[in-house]
């Protein structure tokens, strides 16, 4: 218990001793060599039980480390698809739905385009109704290469 602090954990290794003796029960000379053979056993298992438990924590550390190092990858690669996406399907509108795609972008509000343009606040609506219809596609076609993408991997 000074060791662990954990009595189940301590139970589990005088359990361990006492099949350790049951199994050296004929190399037993007295009494006094079975007390001295539980302690070194029991502190012996201790030991190796903090041991592991050491392994496992680097382990671990070193599996997150690793875990994160991919997701910060990916989260790369999903925000530069992103962006080529976006420039992508901005460069293929009109030039006036480009620039009313890009002022939608930049967080403007209909009101606050069709004022910095001068149009109607229709032509904005109407406008942004085709720049993201023309993203979604590119989005829907990216998305259908991925899923092709996976099952093939996954094959």
């Amino acid at each position: 218990m000074r060791i662990f602090h954990d009595l189940s954990v301590c139970e589990d290794c005088v359990q361990e001793a006492f099949i350790s003796l049951w199994d050296n029960r004929e190399e037993m000379a007295s009494t006094a060599h079975v007390k001295s053979f539980l302690y070194q056993v029991s502190r012996n298992n201790a030991l190796n039980h903090l041991k592991h438990e050491r392994v496992k924590s680097e382990y671990m550390a070193k599996g997150v480390q690793e875990l994160e190092s991919q997701v910060c990858f990916i989260n790369y690669v999903i925000e530069e698809e992103a962006e080529r996406i976006l420039a992508e399907t901005e460069q293929e509108l009109a030039p006036k739905c480009r620039e009313i795609f890009k002022l939608a972008m930049q967080g403007k509000d209909n009101e606050e385009i069709a004022r910095l343009l001068g149009v109607s606040e229709n032509t904005v609506k109407t406008q942004k109704k085709i720049a993201y219809k023309k993203l979604k596609q590119k989005i829907a076609e990216v998305t259908m290469l991925l899923l092709l993408l996976n099952q093939v991997v996954g094959e």
